[in-house]
C-alpha cells in the first residue's frame, strides 16, 4: 500500500489505495508529485507580473507653449505633441533623456496615443543654447517673445490695500523680489492632484495690472459673504487712531519689528506709504485659514512665487483687462468719466506683460468685462475649489495631504 500527495496551487489531495481492507499496518511509502500548475493561476500570475511592470505615470504642470512644428531638434514631428503653458501632462515614459512619452489631461478620453515632449533637462539646453547664442549676436533676451522664461523685469510695487495710494517705496521689495532669479528657465512642474479639507480653505488670490478692478472684485466677495469670506489684517508702523482697535483694522507695530519681520521674511509683500510701513504677513493670512473662511488677496505678481513657497496652497486667479471700448464702459460705469485712452490702453499693455512674465503661477485667468459677470464667475470658481479635486505642486501635498494619501510618485 502507498499514499500519494499531489500539490496543486492551493490544494493539496490525498489519494490512498487501499488493497481490500479497511484497516492496513506495516511500512507506508509517500511519493511526493509535483502537480501541473492550471491554466488559470498562470494566467493569473502573468496579469500581476504585468501590473507590477506598469509605468509610473508623472503627472507635471507645462510651464511654457510648445509646438513640435516649430522645434527643430524634435525627430519626428508627427509623433510630437502641442500643449499650451498650464496643460496638464501624464507622462508614462522618461526612459530617454531628451524626449518624454506623454499624452494631455483629458485626451484618454478620446484614446489618444501618447505623443513625444522634450524632457526637463533637455529643454534647459535648449534655452540656455538660445540664450549663449544672443550673448554672441549681441541680442539681449526678447522679453516680448521668448516663451521659455526669459529674464524679469523688476516693476514698481503697487498698493496691497485699497487707500494706500499708488506710488510705494523702490527701497522695499516684496520677498519674492529678493528670492527671484533673473534667468529661471522653465520647463515643467511636478504637480498632484488635491482636495481642500473642509476646515482647511485655500487663499484665494486675485491678480492683475493697476485699474483692472481686483480691488473692486475682492471688495465685492468680501461683501457679498462674510461668514464665508475675509480678508487678511495687514501690518504697519503708523500711529493707531482712536477709533481703531488693534488687530482689527492693523496689527500696529513699531518700525524694528516691521523690519526685522521684513528681513525674516515674515511678509507676502509690504511697501512704503506717506512714510509707512505696511505690509500683508502670512501670519495674518493663517489667522483667517484657522478660522475656516477663505482669505481673499490681492497681491502683485511679483509676490505670488514667494506666497507659493509656503503652506499656505494659494490659488491664483489673474484678473485680465477686456478689450479698450469694454475697458472704457466699465470705467464710465463706475463713474470713472475723465479716463483717458491712453490710460486705458497703459492697463490692456500691463496686464499683457504681466500674463507674459508670471502666468506660469496663475491657477485661472479671467477677463473683466463686467464686475457683476465675473464676481460669478469667481463665486463659481470658488465652490469648485472646495468641491473637486485641484492640481497642485506635488510638494504641497506630501504625506497625506494628497486626494489618495500619496503624491502620485
Amino acid at each position: 500500500m502507498f499514499a500519494t500527495f499531489c500539490f496543486e496551487g492551493l490544494f493539496t489531495k490525498m489519494i490512498v489505495f487501499e488493497e481490500g481492507r479497511r484497516t492496513l499496518s506495516g511500512e507506508v511509502t509517500f511519493v511526493f508529485v509535483p502537480a501541473t500548475e492550471p491554466e488559470e493561476a498562470m494566467l493569473d500570475r502573468s496579469t500581476l507580473s504585468q501590473k507590477a511592470a506598469a509605468p509610473v505615470v508623472q503627472h507635471m504642470r507645462a510651464l511654457f507653449d510648445y509646438d513640435p512644428e516649430d522645434d527643430f531638434y524634435m525627430p519626428c514631428k508627427e509623433l510630437g505633441l502641442c500643449f499650451r503653458r498650464g496643460d496638464i501632462l501624464h507622462v508614462i515614459s522618461m526612459t530617454d533623456e531628451n524626449w518624454w512619452q506623454a499624452y494631455r489631461d483629458g485626451d484618454e478620453n478620446h484614446h489618444s496615443l501618447a505623443g513625444l515632449v522634450p524632457s526637463s533637462s533637455f529643454q534647459q539646453q535648449v534655452i540656455l543654447y538660445n540664450r549663449e547664442m544672443d550673448r554672441e549676436n549681441g541680442r539681449l533676451p526678447c522679453k516680448e517673445g521668448d516663451i521659455f522664461g526669459c529674464a524679469r523685469k523688476k516693476t514698481t510695487m503697487k498698493g496691497a490695500k485699497k487707500g494706500l495710494g499708488k506710488n510705494l517705496s523702490n527701497d522695499l521689495k516684496s520677498k519674492d523680489e529678493i528670492v527671484d532669479s533673473d534667468q529661471e528657465i522653465l520647463t515643467y512642474e511636478d504637480v498632484s492632484l488635491y482636495l481642500s479639507r473642509s476646515g482647511r480653505k485655500r487663499p484665494i488670490v486675485l491678480c492683475g495690472p493697476e485699474g483692472v478692478g481686483s480691488l473692486e472684485l475682492r471688495q465685492k466677495l468680501l461683501e457679498s459673504d462674510k461668514e464665508r469670506f475675509a480678508s487678511a489684517v495687514p501690518h504697519t508702523t503708523r500711529q493707531k487712531k482712536v477709533s481703531e482697535v488693534d488687530g482689527v483694522q492693523f496689527h500696529f507695530v513699531s518700525k524694528a519689528r516691521f523690519q526685522e519681520d521684513s528681513k525674516m521674511g515674515r511678509f507676502v509683500e509690504f511697501g512704503e506709504f506717506q512714510k509707512a510701513l505696511y505690509g500683508t504677513s502670512i501670519s495674518s493670512i493663517k489667522n483667517v485659514i484657522e478660522k475656516s473662511k477663505s482669505c481673499l488677496l490681492a497681491l502683485k505678481p511679483e509676490s505670488l512665487k514667494a506666497l507659493r513657497m509656503t503652506d499656505l496652497m494659494p490659488y491664483v486667479i489673474f484678473i485680465a483687462p477686456p478689450s479698450l471700448q469694454q475697458l472704457r464702459r466699465q470705467k464710465e460705469m463706475l463713474g470713472q468719466h475723465s479716463v483717458r485712452d491712453d490710460e486705458l490702453k497703459t492697463i490692456i499693455n500691463q496686464g499683457k506683460q504681466v500674463e507674459m512674465e508670471f502666468g506660469h503661477l496663475f491657477d485661472t485667468v479671467i477677463i473683466n468685462v463686467d464686475l457683476d459677470r465675473t464676481l460669478t464667475e469667481l463665486m463659481q470658481i470658488v465652490h469648485r475649489i472646495e468641491t473637486e479635486p485641484q492640481w497642485v505642486p506635488s510638494y504641497w501635498v506630501a504625506g497625506n495631504n494628497s486626494l489618495n494619501g500619496r503624491t502620485p510618485k
